[in-house]
């Protein structure tokens, strides 16, 4: 394993939390005021190749050059394109294709001219997260076959495996905590509160979404200039995130009566 002196990658900053703030905001908003089911799958799989990022870094060796070491992907590139290739195959024309792509490559070349990162990590980057966004509508078939229990159990038990692999780099181990806190959360949702969001209108959508946000916000802040650096604070943290962003602001929401509940019928996620 590599230490964060040979990785810079795995030294956490503020570029790279607001870059994951701004993922769960993006996605966040999906969740919110479109679709549970497709936001619960974009941010579970943005997070997912996030954290794979992060593994590949960690334990697969790096290609040695005479100037550097260069890591076989950078996991925030991976996770940009994962989350915005995931868009492709659900827009018809040209300029949507044109508006999915825009944001990783803006990204990459950013961290090409103003992180100096190498070429060949942002390739890896960009081919990785591809990938995953690949692989995750070929496996769709499968997937929409296994019954509903099974797939919330392994939402669950999966970062659980994460965070074994990353336990060594403490602050990473938010992205298993998030990724544990949305599938409990979206669980619980499913059964309990069962929020309606197509019939809402869209003042309602407009206070969910500066709810949801502003709590993200916050959440960041406060825990920011806390002080707290512990393994169990950054897993407490990443849970409560995606607790708040699957069940707590669709449980806010249906208290206010912003949004509808779907009585005896739900939708599956």
């Amino acid at each position: 394993m590599l230490t964060d002196f040979q990785s810079p990658y795995l030294t956490p900053n503020y570029w790279s939390e607001w870059l994951l703030v701004s993922f769960l905001l993006l996605t966040g908003v999906i969740y919110w005021t479109m679709s549970k089911r497709l936001g619960f799958q974009v941010i579970y799989l943005t997070l997912l190749s996030l954290s794979f990022g992060f593994i590949i870094t960690m334990y697969f060796p790096y290609l040695y050059t005479e100037d550097e070491l260069l890591p076989l992907t950078h996991p925030h590139i991976q996770a940009a394109v994962t989350l915005f290739t995931f868009f492709i195959p659900l827009v018809k024309r040209r300029i949507e294709i044109g508006l999915c792509l825009a944001p990783p490559v803006l990204i990459s070349v950013c961290y090409l001219f103003l992180q100096n990162t190498p070429v060949f990590s942002i390739v890896g980057g960009i081919m990785i997260g591809g990938f995953i966004s690949y692989m995750y509508y070929r496996s769709l078939d499968w997937m929409g076959a296994m019954p509903e229990p099974y797939l919330f159990s392994f939402a669950i038990i999966l970062p659980l495996f994460i965070a074994a692999l990353i336990f060594s780099v403490s602050s990473f181990l938010i992205l298993p905590g998030i990724l544990l806190g949305l599938g409990t959360g979206a669980t619980i949702e499913q059964f309990k509160v069962r929020v309606l969001i197509r019939k809402a209108n869209m003042t309602a959508k407009l206070l969910s979404l500066l709810l949801g946000s502003t709590g993200l916000i916050i959440g960041y802040l406060l825990f920011t200039f806390s002080g707290f650096d512990s393994a169990f604070s950054y897993a407490l943290v990443g849970i409560v995130t995606g607790l708040w962003i699957s069940l707590l602001v669709p449980g806010l929401l249906r208290v206010t009566k912003l949004y509808d509940n779907q009585g005896k019928h739900r939708e599956i996620i």
